[in-house]
């Protein structure tokens, strides 16, 4: 009866969130310009931005997969649909599912520790904010437009994403006091062997990301991505008649990536184009430009991660069995 209490409240919340970021974006609209700004829309721009949506999906799945590896090898094909999975999981359903989804599958499916797979996942995902905001923090410094207020906010976050990414890289070297913080816990035996396994788990996929070399290689991964997703907005902006900077389209990145932290409905319907309305005007796109750019992105990831998505979740299901799958990721979500 709770849980099924706690689900209502946040999908009203979601709903409330996404519903008033719509209007914010939409109040000040005419249609009259939104069906013109969609009719004078450039295809060439807007299937470049399709391609290399592509193609950074399946860069993000070949670092995973050089992550995961480490363990011990196994097909690529495994991470790729795994990763397609969980990001069309994280456009069809609430909370950032795909991220136990994608672990899950590609824990099944390669053999792996689920729990060792999900903290790479997890690791790679504060790697992903602390560079992207580093990279937006460089940025700034090439674009005049924005407000010195938004300037100082930014230089707060950085450091405390940086230093989140510091805890985390550090809690492995204090394994053995997590272990014995959790044997104090007034928790059953059983239970406690079930945490501390969990706990062994999430620690070892961190320390994956120990080794120096392998560090810098997936940093370097990481900035390549960061760059395509922006090149990606700068077309999206080209097709709808609009012009970003390489600066302002990574701030612009930079910005949507950690609203994706707010709750709200699937593909994050609203906050994106409240956000795009807000911003890229500053950049010099009128609103039907921003609001439009954002709204076709949306749409079009949707139907890059279907069917990308939607094939790798056939393939695996015959990989892994349909019952066993749709029985374990039942069981991790819970």
């Amino acid at each position: 009866m709770r849980r099924r209490v706690l689900s209502i409240i946040k999908i009203v919340l979601t709903l409330a969130i996404s519903g008033g970021c719509l209007y914010f974006a939409a109040r000040n609209l005419e249609f009259s310009a939104i069906r013109s700004e969609f009719a004078d829309m450039q295809v060439l721009p807007a299937l470049i931005a399709a391609a290399v949506a592509v193609i950074a999906l399946s860069l993000r799945a070949w670092r995973w997969h050089q992550v995961i590896r480490r363990e011990h090898d196994f097909a690529f094909s495994n991470t790729y649909w795994a990763n397609a999975i969980g990001y069309l999981a994280n456009n069809i359903l609430p909370a950032r599912a795909g991220e136990v989804i994608r672990s899950v599958v590609l824990a099944l499916s390669a053999n792996i520790r689920k729990t060792l797979v999900l903290a790479t996942a997890l690791t790679e995902r504060m790697l992903d904010a602390a560079v992207l905001l580093l990279l937006a923090w460089c940025m700034l410094f090439f674009t005049v437009e924005l407000p010195p207020a938004f300037r100082t906010i930014w230089t707060i976050v950085l450091p405390v994403v940086l230093l989140l990414v510091v805890v985390a890289f550090i809690a492995p070297k204090m394994q053995a006091f997590w272990v014995r913080l959790i044997h104090l816990m007034p928790l059953g035996g059983a239970f406690k062997m079930r945490l501390e396994a969990f706990l062994n788990g999430l620690l070892d996929g961190i320390r994956v990301f120990h080794h120096p070399a392998f560090l810098l290689q997936f940093l370097i991964y990481t900035v390549i991505i960061w760059f395509i997703d922006a090149f990606m907005f700068k077309s999206l902006a080209a097709a709808f008649g609009g012009e970003l900077t390489v600066a302002q389209s990574v701030i612009f990145v930079a910005i949507i990536g950690f609203a994706s932290s707010v709750p709200s409905t699937p593909g994050y319907v609203g906050v994106y184009q409240a956000i795009a309305v807000a911003l890229l005007p500053v950049f010099g796109m009128k609103e039907s430009q921003a609001f439009l750019a954002v709204s076709f992105f949306q749409v079009m990831f949707l139907c890059v991660t279907l069917g990308l998505g939607g094939y790798g979740w056939f393939v695996m299901q015959r990989r892994i069995g349909k019952a066993r799958l749709a029985r374990e990721i039942e069981e991790a979500e819970s």
